[in-house]
């Protein structure tokens, strides 16, 4: 896991800067403790901080290069399966001088190309140049578990890991990006390629970028809308999952450094320790978050509970309110973008206490968008049955007279006159129509725009084909909630305390598997991932295979309600945010923040609030 730099003038003969290039490595030292390296040539420098996971020696230093120097690379990631491409290159006549999997991606594009892309099993963002032709090749995963970020004036093209070093060149100012504003006041971050700061933005998961003679062009590589549903026996779909999340698990436990597992306690964490634990000897680092004060949501009880029947060595940490509020800086300053993530503090806490033991942590992202793991896939399958049970004026009947009672009962009605593609706006979708009528200003309500929902309707035209809702709904939540909050939290916190965090459920092998079982192998009787709990009957406790989700969970009402009630108000909220709010709709909601529901819109405010204040400089 590293932190990736480069940039490219588009005149030829105007060179970078060697300390640009210097400056900006530094900014991601977290990300890279181990090494630095930079290397510039004319008109373009590429920049790298390592953390050193696979072949420790000074040969995996970066930039790397083949033998003749004419291709260049940074590389921020994991390639799992390089040992399986070792061979095959050197049959073909490539001679490797590390056991790296860098040297891999080097020699893989040397033999195929972009084609190389098909045969890498990994999590990646890397930049390749190639002097030869004079062109810089940037690529994403299929997933987007690692990040990547850039900018594009028609001058100055500049990638990187992380925003700040775009931001450092000024080459373009920190400017918030209004278009996007209703997005995130709507989910709690933003989807799709644009970010909350004007101008820069991220590459979408399995695109690459090709800048050539003065044109940058985005291309997509991979996707997995088309892949068609297969009818097996309840068997043969379990057979299927376990040998290959067996396989992705033990794929994602090559490493020359120490490892764990971010042990939550609930079904896909404590799957990831079970299947872990049959694989490797001795026992497993196991790290999970707890609260003194709030014992009843914690889920504390839960991964002791997992940890004691494997034997692991289990490390919590004790989040207190304190650390929350003191820790809201650093949850702004780490991940850049606005991400309403309670749980991203407390993550970022339990990374930096899982360092001092591993370097390399798994997790169970990803299992809840690729199995149905959230209740909410049922809840949407019962309002389309409600909607063709009912005509329209008696929907808008209910919907006009919920808008006027709290906020939730607001939403629900809003989604009762909607078809799924309108009102699906995934799992942490809250500000509906008739919500953001009571809150927002009438100026900022006329002014939105409507990059919300044109976002989601590109997106639902892509699997226009596919028969059932809940195959929409994961494609969706796959290409936003999951890549644009979930992973961006966790590579972001993980890699604030220089961990490496790998999520086998996202092999891509696995997502396509996932996708070509039929919805009632992965959701049965308003249960999401059927299929994995029937796998996992065995190895783990009931308790744990029928709780409900929680996932490093932050009792954030509770403590706005008592511990941090005086900090709150001393905020100014109302005040602060009266550009796009209107102030009397935002004392309600503090005077409400006990609720679950005023309280996750008071932090998407004190999120924004502290973000303006880090990167705008304003109140």
């Amino acid at each position: 896991m590293c932190g990736i730099f480069g940039i490219k003038y588009q005149d030829d003969k105007k060179p970078v800067p060697e300390r640009l290039v210097v400056e900006a490595t530094k900014l991601m030292a977290h990300r890279g403790p181990d090494d630095a390296g930079v290397w510039v040539h004319g008109s373009v420098g590429l920049g790298h901080r390592r953390l050193s996971i696979i072949d420790l020696s000074p040969l995996g230093h970066q930039p790397m290069f083949n033998e003749d120097g004419t291709v260049g690379l940074v590389f921020n990631g994991e390639i799992y399966n390089y040992r399986e491409l070792f061979q095959p290159l050197c049959d073909l006549g490539h001679r490797f001088r590390s056991k790296s999997d860098t040297e891999v991606i080097i020699h893989a594009y040397e033999e195929w190309g972009s084609g190389c892309l098909r045969r890498f099993n990994g999590m990646f963002a890397f930049a390749v140049w190639d002097e030869r032709r004079k062109s810089l090749w940037v690529v994403r995963d299929r997933l987007g578990v690692k990040p990547l970020y850039y900018f594009w004036d028609g001058a100055t093209f500049v990638f990187s890991s992380e925003i700040k070093p775009i931001l450092n060149l000024g080459v373009v100012k920190p400017e918030l990006n209004g278009q996007v504003l209703d997005a995130y006041f709507s989910l709690g971050y933003v989807p799709g390629s644009e970010t909350m700061f004007k101008g820069i933005m991220k590459l979408p998961p399995g695109h690459f970028l090709t800048l050539e003679e003065g044109r940058l062009t985005e291309s997509e590589y991979w996707d997995f809308a088309r892949v068609d549903e297969v009818q097996l026996t309840p068997a043969s779909y379990e057979e299927k999952l376990e040998t290959l999340l067996r396989d992705a698990i033990s794929m994602r436990l090559r490493s020359d450094v120490p490892l764990g597992v971010f042990l939550s306690g609930g079904l896909d964490s404590s799957s990831v320790v079970a299947l872990m634990s049959e694989i490797v000897p001795g026992p497993i680092n196991t790290f999970t978050v707890g609260y003194d004060q709030s014992r009843h949501f914690s889920e504390e009880p839960f991964a002791d509970m997992v940890a004691s029947r494997y034997r692991t060595e289990h490390h919590v940490f004790k989040l207190e309110p304190d650390d929350f509020l003191s820790s809201l800086e650093k949850l702004v300053a780490f991940a850049e973008e606005p991400i309403v993530e309670p749980a991203a503090i407390a993550l970022y806490h339990l990374s930096l206490l899982a360092r001092q033991r591993a370097i390399v942590l798994l997790s169970g992202e990803g299992s809840d968008e690729i199995l149905a793991g959230y209740y909410l896939y049922h809840i949407m399958q019962k309002i389309d049955g409600v909607r063709g049970l009912f005509p329209d004026s008696w929907l808008k009947f209910v919907g006009s007279a919920a808008s006027l009672g709290r906020l939730k009962f607001a939403k629900y009605g809003d989604w009762l006159n909607e078809p799924l593609e309108a009102r699906y706006q995934g799992t942490s979708g809250y500000l509906t129509r008739s919500v953001k009528r009571r809150l927002y200003s009438d100026g900022f309500f006329a002014a939105r725009g409507s990059y919300l929902e044109d976002t989601y309707a590109t997106l639902f035209a892509k699997v226009s084909h596919k028969k059932h809702p809940l195959a929409k709904m994961l494609y969706v939540d796959t290409k936003t909630w999951l890549v644009d909050d979930l992973l961006l939290k966790a590579d972001k916190m993980t890699m604030a305390a220089s961990i490496e965090l790998r999520v086998p459920f996202l092999d891509y092998r696995m997502v396509e598997l996932a996708s070509s079982f039929p919805a009632e192998v992965k959701l049965e009787a308003g249960n999401g991932k059927a299929v994995l709990r029937s796998i996992m009957r065995e190895r783990l406790p009931q308790i744990i295979l029928s709780r409900k989700k929680m996932g490093f969970p932050v009792p954030v009402a509770d403590w706005f309600q008592h511990d941090l009630a005086e900090a709150v108000e001393r905020l100014g909220i109302p005040e602060a945010m009266g550009r796009w709010m209107k102030p009397e709709s935002v004392r309600a909601v503090v005077a409400d923040r006990h609720n679950p529901d005023s309280a996750r819109i008071l932090m998407t405010l004190l999120v924004l609030q502290a973000w303006q204040r880090k990167f705008l400089g304003a109140p």
